[in-house]
């Protein structure tokens, strides 16, 4: 009878805990040095189809002939995503934005820079020295699967980590599996999928780091999940544990 009460107590521990290493970023197998230095591996992102982007026009003009100025007053003053949204230009399936006299314009495949200086060339026949600023709008995340928070995520930030991502989500539950943290990402017209593992410190050096806008992010569950402390059956097993040790004193007398 008491080796089944400690194998009982010793199978409750171990379904119930997960071990430390599941539970930390960045392993870093060599400990012996306090600091390391990764380079800060970026890709500039491009302009796909359905995004949508702010293009702010200013030039030597008066502000009436400017046909696409963009002074705070003519748009009540505001400058929130919700507000650019309202003046932003949507990518339309060919890749391309139209805008006002210019016409289509194609944007796709481009960085923002690279747009902003097509524009500003095509812009050079109707304006007086023009000048282009283009910023995405309501770029966002999905944070799906084992986290504390699941939901879309609206970001301003040229750039932001998938830690950063998961922060907004309020990060990885306790049974959220940080070695299989699927990426999926629409890019060139396919669909990406690729995992990610977040205790290996050689991430930092990495270009999967930065997330991208539009991409979902889903956590997957440890193995062990359903066995937690959270949903593991004490009703049911320690019922079983009393209804054995009456049987056991009742066969005994």
């Amino acid at each position: 009878m008491r080796k089944f009460l400690l194998f009982s107590f010793i199978t409750v521990f171990f379904f119930g805990c997960v071990p430390q290493k599941d539970v930390i970023y960045l392993q870093d197998i060599d400990i012996s040095n306090a600091e390391k230095t990764f380079d800060n591996v970026k890709s500039e992102n491009t302009i796909k189809v359905f995004d949508q982007i702010y293009i702010q026009v200013s030039s030597f003009d008066d502000g009436n002939i400017n046909f696409m100025n963009n002074d705070p007053n003519r748009y009540g003053g505001g400058r929130s995503e919700l507000d650019l949204a309202m003046v932003s230009y949507t990518v339309n399936k060919d890749g391309a934005v139209k805008l006002p006299i210019v016409g289509q314009t194609k944007v796709e495949g481009l960085t923002v820079d690279e747009a902003s200086e097509k524009i500003r060339k095509e812009l050079g026949d109707y304006l007086n020295t023009p000048s282009v600023k283009i910023t995405f709008v309501n770029k966002s995340i999905t944070v799906l699967g084992s986290v504390n928070r699941p939901g879309r995520y609206f970001y301003a930030a040229e750039y932001l980590s998938i830690f950063q991502a998961l922060g907004l989500a309020g990060d990885i539950s306790e049974y959220g599996n940080r070695k299989e943290v699927v990426i999926v990402r629409d890019s060139n017209h396919q669909v990406i999928r690729k995992k990610l593992n977040l205790t290996d410190i050689a991430l930092l050096g990495e270009a999967d780091l930065y997330v991208q806008p539009d991409d979902v992010i889903y956590v997957e569950p440890l193995k062990r999940r359903h066995w937690g402390f959270a949903a593991f059956p004490w009703a049911v097993v320690l019922s079983s544990i009393t209804t054995v040790i009456l049987v056991a004193n009742y066969v005994k007398q």
